[in-house]
């Protein structure tokens, strides 16, 4: 089985290397394989696509490019899947979701292809599993989370921040200043520190359980050498 990630940052991308690594522990009778391609953010869908097209480097606004590009690429082979791993910062999932599929049909992607949806971000999916935040950061400030609603349109890092940074969601943005770089950077330790000791079984958020059990089904229907 073969994955292509389109992923919306780098955080993502290394929380998505330790889940696939897990999966191919689990799944030691199969052959497993994937590659990714990280964004700078997520951007904005356009409304229609040209041949004028640019990369932004932004996910949604180069999304019809990488999807058609990939879909040709992948053409000729067995068992694979394009997975488009993004955050829903505002947008109603349901709606979200069949935008981006509406997109797919327009461009003709015919290669299997699947939307996860992090909601409201990647950090909910690190919420999403209290015992890898305590492995990962012994001194993790319960209190800080103990009001978090798992999947909310809400604060979510920031919820993280509070809990795991030493000092604080107002010392990381202190420190940040006016520039994302520490953000990004703090995002990038929480999903490598915490990634390695997830659960992909017993997570509380449901876009989290979406992503996996894509991921899961995918894999189980695949042949065992492809």
């Amino acid at each position: 089985m073969y994955f292509q990630f389109l992923i919306e940052d780098e955080s993502t991308e290394v929380l998505i290397r330790h889940i696939m690594e897990k999966l191919k522990e689990n799944y030691r009778e199969k052959e497993i394989y994937y590659d990714s391609k990280s964004f700078h953010g997520l951007g904005h869908l356009k409304r229609t696509g040209g041949l004028q097209e640019r990369k932004t480097g932004n996910l949604l606004n180069d999304l019809r490019m990488y999807l058609r590009a990939f879909d040709r690429k992948l053409s000729g082979m067995k068992n694979t899947s394009i997975v488009v791993v993004l955050d829903n910062d505002m947008n109603e999932t349901k709606i979200f979701r069949e935008k981006l599929e509406k997109l797919a049909i327009e461009n003709m992607i015919f290669t299997d292809h699947v939307f996860c949806i992090a909601v409201k971000e990647m950090e909910a999916w690190l919420l999403g599993d209290m015992n890898a935040i305590e492995a990962a950061y012994p001194k993790v400030r319960k209190n800080a989370i103990k009001n978090y609603t798992q999947d909310e349109i809400g604060d979510t890092w920031e919820v993280l921040a509070n809990a795991v940074y030493k000092s604080g969601l107002s010392g990381l943005r202190k420190k940040a200043g006016n520039a994302y770089t520490e953000i990004g950077k703090a995002k990038k330790e929480w999903a490598d520190r915490i990634g390695i000791f997830m659960d992909l079984e017993n997570n509380r958020s449901p876009s989290f359980q979406y992503f996996i059990t894509s991921l899961k089904d995918r894999i189980e229907k695949s042949s065992q050498y492809g």
